[in-house]
């Protein structure tokens, strides 16, 4: 089964806004999975179908402005919108003690979720997060944000053709193994750099990705009270492994799993152990609900 077989939902939060997503499995455990930067539901491929379709039901998740979703010009493509709208998706859904696995930019909106979620003292819509490689504190963008905030160099990535070599030089980046830089892998990221309204949205979310109040959101790390896996990969060259580390520091519980030989994109790069570790972690989760 290829992740493209499966039937594509919708969920209308507004006229313009249309979250995509496709479910995998029907057991009793949910998890939704939200991919990350210049990305989209497709970059789960390798690890979902390793999770037993009679025990897990997945929401593989195209975030505002990617994959299958609506791509209105105007939006607020910031962290917190895609946190607000996550949560909305919860609530539309009627899904409740779910655990959110976010990956990069994904990881940065689960964790604003928790937050979010918190405050609104609505903590029976988690069962728990996974911070895959997510940022929690402000660091160096990434290299195509810092391009981005050049406006001609913005405007002439949404107009023109982006060849290959764009998103190989991305991928390079990304993975520690430099043999999945192959053609297979480049399909799943290139239309997030082909499609127009896909690279306005994803220019609109580079020029947003550092929350105004962030240190406000990092105060609050502290007070959260659910389950927390962070997932990270020795070798990563986007978000350092010490965004992990803060991470396990500041969160009263959380658990900071390092796979070694391996960068930013874990789901891709040890699938296997990705997987494991996941199954173990919401396994646990899942025992101690009850």
């Amino acid at each position: 089964m290829d992740l493209v077989d499966l039937p594509l939902h919708q969920c209308r939060l507004s006229e313009r806004e249309i979250l995509a997503y496709r479910r995998y499995g029907s057991g009793p455990v949910e998890a939704i999975l939200v991919h990350g930067l210049a990305a989209r539901s497709e970059t789960w491929s390798d690890l979902v179908l390793l999770f037993p379709p009679e025990r897990y039901t997945l929401y593989l998740l195209d975030l505002l402005g990617s994959g299958a979703s609506s791509k209105p010009k105007l939006a607020d493509y910031s962290i917190r919108g895609h946190s607000a709208r996550l949560l909305d998706f919860l609530y539309q859904t009627g899904l409740q003690r779910v655990t959110l696995v976010g990956h990069s930019l994904g990881g940065a909106v689960v964790l604003l979720t928790a937050v979010e979620a918190m405050l609104r003292k609505t903590d029976d819509l988690l069962a728990a997060i996974v911070i895959m490689a997510g940022p929690g504190y402000i660091q160096r963008l990434p290299l195509m944000a810092e391009i981005f905030a050049n406006r001609l160099a913005a405007a002439l990535f949404i107009a023109l053709y982006a060849p290959d070599i764009w998103v190989k030089a991305g991928l390079k980046m990304a993975y520690y193994d430099q043999k999945l830089v192959d053609r297979e892998h480049i399909a799943r990221y290139a239309p997030c750099y082909r499609d127009r309204e896909a690279k306005r949205a994803l220019v609109a979310t580079c020029r947003s990705l550092v929350p105004l109040d962030q240190e406000k959101i990092a105060a609050r790390y502290r007070d959260l009270r659910l389950p927390v896996l962070l997932l990270w990969g020795s070798h990563d060259q986007i978000v350092p492994l010490s965004q992990g580390t803060r991470l396990q520091e500041a969160i009263v519980g959380a658990k900071l799993q390092v796979l070694e030989e391996c960068g930013h994109n874990p789901q891709e790069e040890k699938p296997a152990q990705t997987f494991t570790i996941l199954h173990s972690f919401i396994s646990q989760v899942t025992e101690s609900i009850g």
